[in-house]
């Protein structure tokens, strides 16, 4: 069976990871992209910007109708395809010329502009594009949402959706086979809080300020590996409060892929944040590789969140909802207190991830999706 996954931009490791455990299930799976991962990444300029929003919206809806369609000619109708929601609406269009197109969720659409303040409920473009979403949601033959309150929200706007099921994003677990045991807290080995990846509109830095304003205290260092919308704000704030802060918040850009595996497994701490609303759109898949190599996780999230969820039942770190600053401070504070506390969660984060959330467990459950399409 040949599967091809479509999505405007490359996703990196936890999706070559799953494409490579499809393969060992003798699955011929392949990502197809218009703009790769370095590519996204390196796009700094308004120009560079623009054209990625020209690659994302114009050029690879096209490049995948051509695609599906072809394949459509070549007899292959009855064959699966996986695409995800970036860019929104291309599972729509896919569905007019397969009859198998599996719906991947990755985030919802309006609902993302309207939770990161860029639109307004009510306005008419909202309702034209949440009518394109509910459109992709009944003719797509399975959707695949990465969390249970996600689909709940999703129901609560179109309606109940049967012909769905749920399957995180997950990690990659090969550059993590275990642990990293280090003494954390003393004066020469401080406790390292890492951010690594896209801080964007639905990740909350408000609370973070509120919680500095007065300072870093040791044993902490913040360490921010990010690009995004808000990392223009993280440096200003930086930069504003760099004499409180005492050189214990550091920002640089994002890892390549050797920095990013020893930069995960020296800090002991992962930061998530999301704003209130976010909940409703996305699951943070950074969370995953974070448990993955062996991190607590240390969260700003609604309480109804998925990604609350995951760190309750695993108890597998701490969360405050957004805004709690004081909470926020109460938990760095526990965690400076009870140091073999820190140790238990980052053994439960690595277990649970390595148990559930690799990508060969969740080549089974794709597998099973693909099975459940070719019997239909």
């Amino acid at each position: 069976m040949k599967i091809d996954f479509w999505t405007s931009t490359e996703y990196g490791g936890f999706m070559n990871a799953l494409m490579s455990e499809l393969r060992e299930k003798r699955i011929e799976a392949s990502q197809r992209f218009n703009i790769s991962e370095a590519t996204y990444r390196s796009a700094q300029s308004s120009l560079q910007r623009l054209l990625l929003r020209f690659r994302q919206y114009i050029a690879y809806p096209i490049q995948l109708s051509f695609n599906v369609c072809f394949e459509t000619i070549k007899g292959n109708s009855k064959r699966p395809v996986v695409v995800a929601t970036n860019t929104f609406f291309a599972p729509l269009l896919a569905t007019f010329f397969n009859r198998r197109v599996v719906h991947l969720v990755y985030d919802l659409f309006p609902e993302a502009m309207i939770h990161s303040g860029k639109w307004e409920e009510g306005q008419l473009r909202v309702k034209f594009f949440r009518w394109l979403v509910g459109l992709s949601l009944k003719r797509s033959a399975m959707n695949v949402f990465l969390g249970e309150r996600l689909k709940a929200y999703v129901e609560s706007i179109h309606g109940a959706v049967p012909n769905s099921c749920i399957i995180p994003v997950g990690a990659d677990e090969r550059p993590f086979r275990q642990i990293t045991e280090r003494a954390e807290g003393s004066e020469d080995s401080p406790i390292e809080i890492l951010y690594c990846g896209n801080l964007g509109n639905m990740h909350d830095t408000q609370t973070l300020f509120d919680a500095w304003a007065s300072g870093i205290e040791a044993p902490f260092i913040f360490r921010f590996q990010c690009s995004g919308p808000k990392r223009a704000a993280l440096e200003q704030f930086s930069k504003s409060h760099a004499k409180a802060l005492g050189g214990r918040l550091k920002i640089g850009s994002g890892l390549g892929q050797a920095e990013w595996i020893e930069a995960m497994q020296s800090a002991p701490i992962a930061l998530v944040t999301m704003t209130e609303g976010a909940q409703e759109v996305v699951m943070p898949s950074k969370t995953y590789s974070a448990m993955m190599a062996g991190q607590a996780i240390l969260a700003i999230a609604p309480e109804d969140s998925d990604l609350v969820d995951l760190i309750k039942h695993y108890d597998c770190g701490w969360w405050v909802r957004p805004g709690d600053s004081e909470g926020f401070q109460r938990c760095l504070k526990e965690i400076q207190a009870k140091p073999s506390l820190l140790q238990e969660k980052r053994r439960l984060a690595f277990e649970a991830a390595q148990t559930h959330f690799g990508q060969a467990r969740l080549a089974e459950a794709w597998m099973a999706v693909f099975e459940t399409l070719q019997n239909s």
